[in-house]
């Protein structure tokens, strides 16, 4: 099967240029040789966002909370990740993805592929922060990068903009709309690992008339990953169609599925706060993971949305999406014995092989004036229904063991004698559900000053289940999330503001004591920011300041207590961001995130005031792209993405080290038979530095009751690829 894939896979990377070429123009389907003919220089204007354009994006693309204002005069920390800086990077998931993001950072679940998204040093969740064009999904499964138009991360707490929520930002991944002009674009690559990736990217209109648009993303991508023996298989089909019935009214349809495949990546590692955790090894080296083992995922949606122009500045937008995310994990854990790196090694099992959610968005925005003030009022109500299904067959631990080894000496087990945990009998476990009402209102007084106002009222529910199906715990709550802000702007192209939030986010299940297996009320985080914007005429730079605390329920010193909100995380720092030219010749694209997150009242004196596990207090990512002027359509890149030391248990007892990634890259925009086509090398990881990417807590409570987690980054790895428009 995997060298069948392989074949295919490289088969369709060699044909579907030729195929839709003659689509295209009606010719013969044979590959015809290759003639470069290079023209002038082909940096033309472009879209927003697109290279031409130094990545620029002016404001969020969906309608929604964040009413009509530009992201210049939105008084909350963000950054927009566009498709044309995705494809350039050739970045093919979501971790790589948001590397580019010096706002984010991101938890690896059980893999590369299953990742929480957060800011600000926050842990994420599975669903509450992530959204795809406004409405609420799963994260935690395969997404695919190739059917986004951009990723839009804001910064710090949600509730009063997209609803009660981790104070860990929210992520909303934006759909690729149909094209105005026809499109027929083709990418093939090949990295150094040898995976072959065919893409094809169509669009335009059906018939002559502007009433319907389509664009439909095709990918398929397989081979040996950077692990001998390893197998990355991926397969994407998404549609998306725009219905006009009048010039007012467009109805927004999309259909996506997703298919990933990942077997012998390295798996990840646990370990105990009695261990010190060794120094990152070759993620290349066979025997952290197995040639049998990984992830098959999953990941299907279908929405829609209405969006209507009311007249009068007015418009309205209603939408609902339906998700649902199939997870079959057989990833090796390996766990850590003690601090030569010794570790016993089994499948995982346990984890949710289903995740179903339906969400929906309805926003009403308009401008408008009392007198000599001004409004900018958006009402809105969102909200989802998520479901979590278990599996009902849980293994033994015998069952699922594979053997021991060390980090420097790692082996090749065989199968379990048991087979492969059993997820097709399933159960449901968990249903959540939340709805909330909100509204903002940006009111200016004079060219200088306005305030901003936004309130959101939620109800939240929460029901947890066992596998006879009896109920075995339930709450309700609701409450009030504001957030008002004060904006000055001396100058049109500068924006100060303050803003100070209020949120709620679901409360946990109590794990222990009296209140063992009930819901807990809804924790209540906040923050203060305050934050510069400068516009200049072919620059963006930002600047917020922030202190944001969250709290936490550690588990209950004794049977006879109830487990309850004690402990608190305070998150302190400072980001900055640089998008555009610095010169007519120099493109930056990053930032840097400093940050000081203490864990404070946990109810432990060893982890009372201590650093948070996993985070580190400077995290920056530096993309610069040169236009070189001798060579037109000649681009070279470089990025820096750096990470400071971070502590890697509870107490601080030992740090893993800061580590440096260097990528270097090229492009050259040519025309190849008279088409338009896009030459890309790129270099990632040029010294081959071994780090962990990940550092995860166990109980995140200073109960020190569970295990530490740590995952590899990614080797050197050379990666080509060629689009072109046809």
């Amino acid at each position: 099967m995997k060298n069948s894939n392989y074949r295919n896979a490289r088969q369709l990377a060699m044909l579907i240029p030729g195929l839709l070429g003659g689509m295209a123009y009606g010719q013969d389907t044979t590959l015809p040789t290759a003639t470069v003919v290079v023209t002038g220089s082909l940096l033309k204007p472009g879209n927003e966002g697109s290279a031409e354009q130094a990545y620029r994006v002016p404001s969020v693309y969906s309608r929604g909370p964040l009413g009509s204002a530009k992201l210049q005069d939105i008084p909350n920390s963000m950054m927009l990740l566009p498709e044309a800086l995705i494809e350039n990077t050739q970045a093919t998931s979501v971790k790589e993805a948001l590397k580019y993001i010096p706002l984010a950072q991101f938890q690896e679940q059980q893999g590369s592929e299953v990742l929480r998204p957060a800011t600000r040093g926050m842990q994420g969740s599975n669903y509450q922060n992530t959204r795809l064009d406004g409405m609420t999904i799963f994260v935690t499964g395969a997404n695919a990068l190739e059917q986004l138009q951009q990723i839009e991360v804001f910064s710090g707490l949600p509730a009063a903009v997209y609803g009660p929520a981790n104070p860990a930002g929210t992520f909303n991944f934006v759909s690729k709309r149909p094209t105005s002009e026809p499109l027929r674009r083709v990418n093939v690559g090949y990295d150094s690992s040898s995976i072959f990736t065919g893409h094809a990217d169509l669009g335009g209109k059906l018939g002559d008339s502007d009433v319907v648009g389509y664009r439909l993303n095709l990918l398929d991508a397989n081979g040996t990953a950077f692990v001998a023996n390893s197998e990355l298989d991926r397969k994407l089909a998404s549609l998306a169609v725009d219905v006009h019935p009048s010039r007012d009214t467009t109805f927004e349809f999309n259909l996506s599925s997703y298919d990933l495949t990942q077997l012998g990546y390295p798996g990840w590692f646990t370990y105990s706060q009695a261990i010190t955790l060794p120094n990152a090894p070759d993620p290349k080296k066979v025997g952290y993971g197995q040639s049998y083992a990984g992830v098959d995922m999953r990941n299907q949606s279908a929405s829609i949305r209405l969006l209507q122009d009311l007249g009068s500045g007015w418009r309205l937008v209603l939408g609902g999406l339906s998700q649902g995310v199939d997870r079959n994990i057989n990833t090796p854990v390996n766990v850590i014995t003690n601090s030569n790196g010794a570790y016993t090694s089994s499948l995982a099992n346990g984890f949710a092989p289903h995740f179903g959610t339906t969400s929906n968005i309805a926003y009403l925005n308009g401008a408008f004036k009392t007198g000599e003030i001004g409004h900018d009022l958006t009402l809105g109500s969102t909200g989802f229904r998520a479901i979590t299904k278990s599996a009902l067959n849980t293994p033994t631990a015998a069952n699922v063991l594979l053997g021991t080894a060390s980090i420097a000496n790692p082996v090749v087990f065989a199968q379990p004698a048991a087979g492969f945990p059993d997820v097709a009998d399933q159960y449901r476990s968990s249903i959540a559900s939340q709805q909330g009402i909100n509204i903002s209102d940006t009111i200016t007084f004079s060219k200088e000053w306005s305030v901003k106002l936004a309130l959101s009222q939620d109800w939240m529910k929460t029901a947890s289940f066992g596998k006879t199906g009896a109920q075995t715990s339930y709450y309700t709550a609701n409450g009030l999330s504001p957030m008002p802000s004060l904006i000055y702007k001396p100058r049109e192209n500068v924006t100060t503001y303050l803003t100070y939030a209020s949120s709620l986010q679901q409360g946990d299940i109590a794990t222990t004591g009296l209140n063992a297996n009930q819901g807990m009320p809804p924790y209540r985080s906040k923050q203060w920011e305050a934050g510069l914007k400068v516009a200049l005429s072919k620059l963006d730079l930002s600047l917020a300041v922030f202190q944001l605390e969250r709290p936490f329920a550690p588990l209950a010193s004794s049977g006879s207590v109830a487990q309850t909100e004690s402990g608190l995380q305070v998150n302190k720092g400072i980001e900055a961001t640089a998008v555009g030219e610095i010169s007519e010749h120099l493109v930056v694209y990053g930032g840097i995130t400093l940050l000081n997150p203490i864990m404070e009242t946990t109810g432990n004196s060893l982890t009372n005031n201590t650093q948070y596990v996993g985070m580190p207090k400077v995290k920056s990512n530096l993309l610069f792209e040169y236009r070189v002027p001798a060579t037109p359509g000649l681009v070279v890149s470089f990025d820096w993405q750096y990470t400071a030391k971070r502590p890697g248990d509870d107490t601080n007892m030992f740090w893993t080290p800061s580590y440096n990634v260097v990528d270097l890259g090229a492009r050259y925009l040519t025309r190849i038979q008279g088409k338009d086509t896009t030459l890309r090398l790129a270099l990632n990881n040029l010294s081959d530095t071994h780090y962990w990417s990940t550092i995860g807590p166990s109980t995140i409570t200073g109960a020190n009751s569970g295990s530490m987690t740590a995952h590899l980054g990614a080797p050197r790895i050379l990666a080509a690829s060629a689009s072109i428009d046809f």
